[in-house]
């Protein structure tokens, strides 16, 4: 039997929604007269696991709830209607949903043929600002769009990941799935393994996400794509011609905009460069100042020792 056959077996839930046409409870905190949006608790789903697999019960809506911990919503197969944080969507078959701790959402009553997977993570520090910090620690960009999110946090602390983006991450869950529910020997230590390969992939699928808020012909987004990828030889003066604006404007609207100069978003750049080079590397440290643009050793030594509260050689040595 593979994954899909066994996902299209009726449960016994779904065999009474089948029979009542209505909702039956699978938590206690879903029983009753709930308030609104009641909060599901991770004891009851993690006893020695990193993660807790299962598929959702169709024929009957699921009430409006939130959880304490990340929740992975995967389309197997057929569609899912749900409003999450009170705004509709529709997701198809390949998508994706992450929702972080308090996103709140419903789930209208799936057919026969929708099958759909619920993934709660056991580490509560796992959140989407994490995975996002996780990944493009040297991109100027990225770093913006972290601590400058054009996008209402308090409403957006989901994201939805449609099924051309993330062929990787299907498959990985595919993975994760077969062994969690055909268990073999060694089967928890190869789920135990994928699940950093899964946040990995989720965290590098997140930045393309969010730089969809930003306008590509902006010319600040430019400016810093210019800064990530030319880091080294980069001058207020080339990027001003390169993006064919004065460089008075130029120099004044990135100050704005990042509350930074031109030369201290640019020499950000090359100290986490040259930090993640020292860090994963044996690289000499006076090749690194100079492969990622400072000509000074002194003003090098300076500015890391500023930006990072300690010495190169110190985090060599770590």
């Amino acid at each position: 039997m593979d994954l899909i056959a066994l996902l299209s077996q009726e449960s016994v839930i779904e065999k009474e929604q089948k029979k009542r046409h209505k909702f039956v409870p699978d938590l206690p905190e879903l029983e009753g007269e709930a308030t609104r949006a009641p909060k599901i608790k991770e004891h009851l789903f993690f006893e020695n696991k990193d993660i807790y697999i299962s598929k959702h019960n169709r024929y009957a809506a699921y009430p409006e709830h939130s959880h304490q911990f990340l929740e992975l919503n995967y389309i197997v197969k057929g569609e899912c209607h749900q409003i999450i944080n009170g705004v509709p969507y529709l997701l198809k078959e390949g998508d994706i949903l992450l929702m972080d701790t308090g996103s709140e959402h419903s789930i209208e009553a799936l057919g026969k043929d929708d099958l759909l997977l619920n993934i709660l993570f056991n580490n509560k520090s796992i959140s989407i600002n994490w995975l996002m910090n996780m990944n493009h620690n040297d991109s100027i960009l990225y770093k913006i769009l972290l601590t400058n999110n054009p996008l209402d946090t308090n409403a957006a602390n989901f994201i939805l990941f449609r099924n051309e983006q993330n062929e990787h991450i299907k498959q990985i869950i595919n993975n994760m799935a077969d062994e969690y529910f055909f268990p073999k020997v060694f089967s928890g230590k190869i789920i135990s393994s994928y699940l950093p390969i899964l946040l990995y992939e989720l965290a590098r699928s997140l930045p393309h996400e969010y730089s969809e808020t930003f306008s590509k012909k902006d010319p600040f987004y430019e400016v810093l794509q210019l800064i990530d990828a030319e880091f080294t030889t980069l001058t207020l003066d080339a990027a001003s011609k390169r993006l064919n604006f004065n460089k008075n404007y130029l120099s004044n609207m990135i100050k704005k905009r990042s509350g930074q100069t031109f030369t201290e978003l640019l020499n950000e750049k090359r100290l986490l460069k040259a930090n993640l080079l020292i860090e994963s590397t044996e690289i000499p440290i006076l090749t690194i100042l100079t492969e990622v643009g400072f000509s000074n050793k002194t003003y090098f030594y300076t500015c890391y020792k500023n930006r990072f509260h300690c010495l190169p050689s110190e985090v060599r040595k770590k």
